[in-house]
């Protein structure tokens, strides 16, 4: 996948260190206020241990690990970022990690346009699926994701008891 690739109102490019800021920003306000992680996951340096390290699944590269900052096309301000593995659990898999706007930027379908062109791009590059992780109480999440075809349930990984600080994930995909 490219280093910097657009859409019609967003630029994506693979983020560095002076975006950690931002995107870290972006990150703590939206894992304080929707629930859609464990805790023992959240962290202040999340971003930039992405860049240092990567998010890897078991197994993992760091060279097929990217997290990209979206930006407006209109005001250039970083609005977002996606993470995405490509080739877990098989090469041909494009799993994406992470996908976040801030606050004014969500229900105006960025979100949307960067998922579809993502997807399109993934297809044109080989991948013949799309994965992701979402959590039960993640209910905009999982909308979201199931409006845009990620409709197969491939995995289930949760707490046996359910309680209000308990969660479950379920694994989505999504044919190219």
């Amino acid at each position: 996948m490219s280093e910097q690739w657009e859409t019609e109102r967003m630029i994506m490019r693979d983020a560095n260190l002076l975006d950690v800021g931002r995107l870290q920003e972006i990150y703590s306000h939206s894992q304080t206020t929707e629930e859609w992680i464990w805790e023992d996951k959240l962290t202040p340096e999340y971003i930039l241990e992405g860049l240092n390290k990567g998010h890897l699944p078991p197994g993992g590269r760091k060279e097929f690990y990217k997290i990209q900052a979206m930006s407006s096309k209109i005001s250039s301000e970083i609005v977002g970022f996606i993470e995405f593995y490509q080739g877990y659990p098989n090469q041909d898999i494009l799993y994406i990690g992470t996908l976040l706007l801030g606050m004014d930027y969500r229900n105006q379908r960025y979100g949307q346009e960067v998922i579809h062109q993502l997807c399109d791009r993934a297809r044109k590059s080989g991948f013949s699926e799309a994965r992701l992780g979402v959590t039960l109480k993640n209910w905009l999440g999982i909308y979201f994701w199931t409006k845009l075809g990620f409709n197969s349930i491939l995995k289930f990984r949760g707490e046996k008891l359910l309680t209000k600080d308990s969660l479950a994930l379920l694994e989505l995909g999504k044919t190219l």
